[in-house]
């Protein structure tokens, strides 16, 4: 039977109580327009007009509630969910828990609905939310919920939420196949006998239930989507009577004449059924294969209207997915997936992506093509919040690599649960026990450690084995190492001490070596031990573990501040496996500490050899950049022109390190004195499209702090710099730090272009900005100093001494470095200028070289003074 459940739902939007209006809308020729309009049947002129008068100021905060609810009503009505979501983001609504359920159910989130209705405990007790709830969870198949939430609103209370109360009881009922014992006999509306028409089909009663279906379609209520239910019904009525070809023939009519309709989905599927139960159909519909590429007879117009437009792309997205079950069933499986990807890609938002992801990832699997699997599989968890399909244990190995531990841990149990082999099943367990420890799942690890173990010791295999139980305890001793877990340094020791024949003896030894010079602080001389202790197992360690063995050593080096050593060792590593794939590491470890002793020729040496010979390694652009940064080191012409072709380099090729690059670039320049060369380069950096939000503030800075410099000889370019930076501090989000540094570089820039007061309102400013925002980080309180100092500079040239002394006196309130200059400062100042209230404070005896201290004052006399 097709499952409607949605009708009612409908039905309640459609009868919502419209808005009652606010005493000052009463005389608001708009507002009445728009109240019109709804009852006239055009919510969306109503919603717009009501969101048009929501712009114009002067309402009371009553009016605008009032004006939101209802634009949210008639959005609602409109099922525009969208927009009613953002509304309720906006404003403040009556009933809004209400209006967002109603919005993400329109929207098909009904997880999200019933989240909003049953998490604020007084929208249950509001009888629409009640009724909603009820209808969501009854659309999500919870009917034992919806009933209980219906129960209070079927012992009284509104007579039209009790119609359909009794209404939405009965069709869950009707679902469950038990009698509709609330469903009334005698009411004649549409709805009523839309549901007594479904009960009496699945009772068996064809005849009497296609009456009622004929009632209901020459009844001219109940809706579109009414209408539209009761001949899908018809459809399924033929099909309860063994007559498929007659049922095929009328739903492809309903469908090839309908232009538009909600109920799509279920016609889609109940043309598959129909198709299934025609006895060996010789090949696939025409009519469906020209929707698939036209839509419908009833949608082809010449120049159709937008709505039109979509209602013709969903209708071909279920064409698409209908012919693609169809060509699956027919073992067609490259084709189904050729058509299932179609819809994938150019319908994003079709109701039936879903259905369609999880039908691809079924036949890709079939077809072995792992890597899309795991793509749809992951796409379908990102967009649809739920499981994937059961993947396989290549799929497993895949999701694992990426870090998917949980989801490859369930692919790995299936692979083990199906496995036909003892190798294969262990091979599984060991895979899954890996993923329950990277999942931190403990107790679930155990678990497949003691099946392992069985298994190992069924198939006679060692502990040596790849996929042995003992392999599997270095695998979780490392996990806990990975994450700094306490307990990963006793399980080291024990693998250590248990397994000293083990093939990756020396991987245990190395891990433990990191784990102690990872420690705070470095324990250094466990760690020497334990690196040691790497080369005395009975079995040589290989190649590889070799070289991981040396180049801990680089790291050991390190740690213990010995960089001759270090140096030392890493030449001999080169030497001894010039073709290891750890020699661009090697490398940067030697370069890092000839760059960390200052001796920049070589340092320079060293990061251009990683970055000529490995440039394709994640360490080539940093080896780059700190080549640059060594070559200007050295300060010769030679090298200063070398860095910056590096950093124009770095630049160019768009690296992630290109902005630091061309900051860099400028600062050389105007180090340099290159003043224009270096405004040029800032405004590069200001193009660039990877500039986060502070880069792109310390680069309007530079940008003004270079065109002041500029300013000495062009005056020009002092008028730009204001303009820049009074741009700059119009943002009044901007974060203290930004605004001191842009004001006192901007009263920097008025100072120079004799413009003094407009300086020493910039300088004002910050003060006031520190009102609001104190200075919180000692880069914060540098530049509040240096624009309240510059400040008290310029009313003390102005001869300004009051304001001067009260100026010195603010900055002295902020706690801070220059806290006690700027105190003296204003005592100073007061005390020269007679400017004291009060009696005056002893200034400061300064003593010269010939001077006598004074005898300390007495205890007695100290009082004194300070009474």
């Amino acid at each position: 039977m097709p499952t409607l459940r949605s009708f009612s739902f409908a039905a309640t939007l459609l009868l919502l109580p419209a808005a009652l209006p606010a005493a000052g809308l009463e005389d608001s020729a708009e507002y009445t327009s728009a109240r019109q309009a709804l009852a006239d049947g055009i919510p969306g002129v109503a919603a717009v007009k009501a969101e048009r008068l929501l712009k114009r100021k002067g309402w009371t905060r009553v009016e605008t509630r009032t004006l939101a609810t209802f634009a949210a009503e008639a959005w609602t009505r409109a099922a525009e969910g969208p927009r009613v979501l953002a509304l309720a983001d906006t404003y403040d609504l009556d009933d809004e828990t209400f209006w967002r359920g109603q919005a993400l159910a329109l929207t098909g989130d009904l997880a999200g609905a019933r989240r909003v209705l049953e998490h604020e405990p007084p929208a249950q007790e509001h009888p629409r939310c009640r009724l909603l709830l009820a209808q969501v969870l009854s659309s999500l198949g919870e009917n034992a919920g919806a009933r209980r939430v219906l129960s209070p609103l079927l012992q009284g209370g509104d007579a039209t939420l009790q119609t359909h109360a009794r209404l939405l009881q009965s069709e869950i009922d009707i679902n469950e196949h038990k009698p509709a014992t609330g469903l009334s006999t005698t009411a004649q509306d549409v709805a009523t006998l839309f549901l007594r028409a479904r009960a009496l089909l699945h009772s068996g009663q064809l005849q009497p239930a296609q009456q009622l279906l004929q009632s209901v379609l020459s009844s001219p209520q109940g809706g579109e989507r009414m209408h539209h239910a009761a001949q899908l019904l018809q459809v399924e009525a033929l099909l309860l009577g063994h007559q498929p070809v007659q049922a095929q023939e009328q739903l492809l009519q309903f469908l090839d004449t309908t232009p538009d309709s909600r109920l799509w989905p279920e016609a889609f599927d109940l043309l598959n059924r129909v198709h299934q139960e025609i006895p060996a159909p010789a090949s696939l519909s025409e009519g469906v294969l020209r929707w698939i590429s036209v839509g419908n007879t009833a949608q082809q117009q010449p120049d159709p209207p937008p709505a039109l437009a979509a209602a013709t792309a969903e209708f071909r997205g279920h064409a698409i997915y209908l012919t693609a079950q169809w060509l699956a069933a027919q073992k067609r499986g490259e084709e189904a997936v050729s058509l299932l990807e179609v819809l994938i890609q150019l319908y994003p938002s079709h109701s039936r992506r879903s259905d369609a992801m999880q039908l691809a990832m079924e036949l890709h699997a079939s077809l072995h093509h792992d890597e899309r699997v795991l793509t749809l599989a992951d796409a379908w968890r990102q967009q649809f919040q739920g499981s994937s399909v059961p993947l396989d244990f290549a799929v497993g190995g895949i999701l694992f690599r990426r870090g998917e531990a949980r989801q490859s841990l369930q692919m790995f149990q299936n692979a083990a649960s199906i496995a036909t082999t003892l190798t294969d099943r262990r091979r599984a367990l060991f895979n899954a026990a890996v993923a329950a420890i990277s999942a931190s799942d403990f107790s679930l690890y155990h678990t497949l450690l003691g099946q392992l173990e069985l298994i190992t010791n069924a198939a006679a295999t060692g502990p040596e084995a790849a996929d042995s139980a003992a392999t599997l305890e270095l695998e979780k001793a490392l996990f806990l190492a990975a994450g700094r877990k306490p307990e990963a340094e006793a399980a080291l020791r024990a693998f250590i001490r248990t397994y000293p024949s083990h093939p990756r003896f020396a991987d245990a030894c190395i891990a433990l070596t990191e784990w102690f010079l990872l420690a705070t602080p470095p324990r250094i001389q466990d760690a020497r031990t334990a690196l040691d202790n790497a080369t005395t197992t009975a079995r040589p360690p290989t190649t590889a573990q070799q070289q991981r063995i040396q180049y801990t050593r680089l790291w050991l080096a390190d740690a213990a501040g010995d960089l001759k050593s270090l140096l030392a060792t890493g030449a001999d590593f080169i030497k001894t496996w010039p073709k290891s794939p750890l020699l661009p590491d090697v490398h940067m470890k030697i370069a890092s500490a000839y760059y960390r002793t200052e001796d920049f020729a070589n340092a320079r040496t060293e990061f251009e050899i990683i970055a000529r010979d490995y440039p394709d390694t994640e360490n080539a652009d940093t080896a780059l950049y700190f080549a640059a940064m060594s070559a200007t080191s050295v300060m010769s012409p030679e090298g200063r022109a070398r860095a910056v072709e590096i950093w124009e380099e770095l630049a160019q090729k768009k690296s992630p390190l290109a902005v630091a690059a061309r900051r860099q670039q400028a600062l050389s320049e105007r180090l340099q004195g290159n003043h224009a060369a270096a405004l040029a380069v800032l405004d590069k950096v200001l193009a660039m499209k990877s500039l986060d939000p502070e880069q792109r503030l310390s680069t309007l800075c530079d940008k003004a702090e270079i065109l002041l410099l500029l300013g000495k000889t062009e005056p020009a370019r002092l008028d730009a710099a204001a303009d820049l930076l009074d741009e700059l501090l119009k943002d009044r989000s901007l974060p203290f730090m930004w605004k001191a540094r842009a004001g006192f570089t901007l009263a920097s820039v008025h100072h120079d272009a004799k413009r003094d007061t407009e300086a020493l309102e910039a300088c004002y400013n910050v003060l006031r900005a520190a009102d609001m925002t104190p200075p919180a980080s000692p880069a914060d309180y540098i530049w509040f100093s240096k624009a309240g100092f510059f400040g008290v500079d310029l009313l003390e040239a102005s001869r300004q001494w009051e304001a001067a002394a009260r100026l010195a006196e603010q900055i002295a309130q902020r706690p801070g470095d220059r806290a006690t200059e700027a105190r003296d400062r204003a005592t100073k100042i007061r005390l020269e200028h007679f400017l004291w209230d009060g009696p005056a404070p002893t200034p400061p005896k300064v003593l010269k070289l010939d001077d006598t201290p004074e005898p300390k004052s007495s205890p007695k006399s100290t009082k004194k003074k300070a009474k």
